[in-house]
């Protein structure tokens, strides 16, 4: 029976989280098929079943033109039939590694897949696994954003996920010579997947670097949902090019930057979108709080601090106004046109002087 992908963006997909924490890298058009055969699957399901796909809804699904769908098929299942995907243990010297298509076939217009029955533990009868709905990977243009994605949401209940270079290194399938520095990893691999994973997903997220001396170790993600996906993501994402674009809320990474070039101290991301929202994106505000914060005491936490102070709209005490010499007297009455004209020379009845000496007075109070 061909399989019906009119509403597939919202099959849910079950994964064991061994089988997150594998190594192994595919193209672009490879993870959408494996992901998609694996959202058809049930999570009661005691087998592993055979699916059929029209290559025209497929066209529909992957946003290829159907003129090149049958070209990109045949490519991309000779690949996946050839793929492995790796699970380690660095500690015993071991490894396992499985192929994860057992069949693939194109006929009559009709693809028919199959995951291999040795992947039986990876999607059937789980107890620790991780899922997300179809359609938040389906807008992916970068492979990476697919592992990231995952790797993230497996900790988002958590809430931040620490992975260092070295091993995010392993689970991507990134070789050393590929992005040798990790000037050009975070450039092309985290920094394009979080743009992605930002704007089309379920998560949001933010990461620091974790640093011996000047060099990266580590990185600790932070996650939280996102609330923008609530209503679902294939009701607010619709272009051509399939790029989201949130009506309700969209994450404006220039703001959160400018709010964080505010700061003396450093504030991650996440921080900085939760001081943007609770001064309803109004940076005016977030400068002038914060300039207020740097004539306070004892402040444990900036963001806390500065959370509240927005919430309770801080203003400066008058009196903790501070003058300046010049101006901290109790002011006489003075006609400061007539002290101009003087000064000026315009006034021929007093001498220069006896101007000096007037002005000098006046500084001196």
């Amino acid at each position: 029976m061909i399989t019906d992908l009119s509403k597939a963006n919202n099959n849910w997909i079950y994964q064991s989280n061994k089988l997150i924490e594998a190594s192994y890298s595919f193209t672009v058009l490879e993870q959408k098929l494996i992901r998609l055969l694996a959202s058809m699957i049930k999570k009661d399901d005691v087998e592993l079943k055979e699916y059929q796909f029209a290559a025209t809804d497929l066209s529909k699904t992957l946003n290829i033109h159907k003129r090149n769908i049958y070209r990109e098929l045949d490519s991309a299942t000779d690949k996946l039939m050839a793929r492995f995907i790796k699970m380690k243990n660095d500690d015993k010297q071991e490894f396992d590694k499985f192929h994860l298509i057992k069949k693939a076939k194109l006929r009559n217009g009709i693809l028919t897949m199959k995951i291999d029955e040795d992947m039986k533990d990876f999607y059937l009868k789980l107890n620790w696994y991780t899922k997300y709905q179809l359609k938040n990977i389906m807008q992916f243009k970068s492979t990476y954003s697919f592992r990231l994605y995952e790797l993230l949401k497996q900790y988002e209940a958590i809430g931040n996920r620490s992975i260092t270079i070295e091993d995010l290194r392993n689970g991507l399938d990134i070789d050393k010579k590929q992005y040798p520095k990790y000037s050009n990893l975070k450039q092309k691999v985290i920094n394009t997947a979080q743009k992605e994973i930002n704007s089309c997903t379920d998560i949001f997220f933010d990461f620091e670097e974790i640093k011996l001396t000047r060099k990266v170790l580590s990185l600790k993600f932070y996650i939280k949902g996102n609330k923008s996906s609530i209503r679902g993501i294939d009701e607010v994402c619709a272009t051509v090019e399939s790029k989201c674009t949130y009506k309700e809320e969209k994450f404006n990474t220039e703001l959160i930057n400018a709010v964080k070039t505010i700061f003396k101290e450093k504030i991650t991301g996440l921080e900085a979108k939760s001081i943007i929202d609770t001064a309803k994106g109004d940076i005016n505000i977030i400068k002038e709080k914060y300039s207020l914060s740097q004539n306070a005491t004892k402040i444990d936490s900036i963001v806390g601090w500065m959370l509240k102070a927005i919430k309770d709209d801080y203003q400066v005490p008058k009196s903790k106004i501070k003058t300046g010499t010049f101006n901290n007297y109790e002011q006489r009455a003075y006609d400061f046109d007539e002290l101009e004209r003087k000064l000026l020379g315009w006034d021929k009845q007093e001498t220069v002087r006896d101007t000096g000496e007037e002005f000098q007075q006046l500084s001196m109070k």
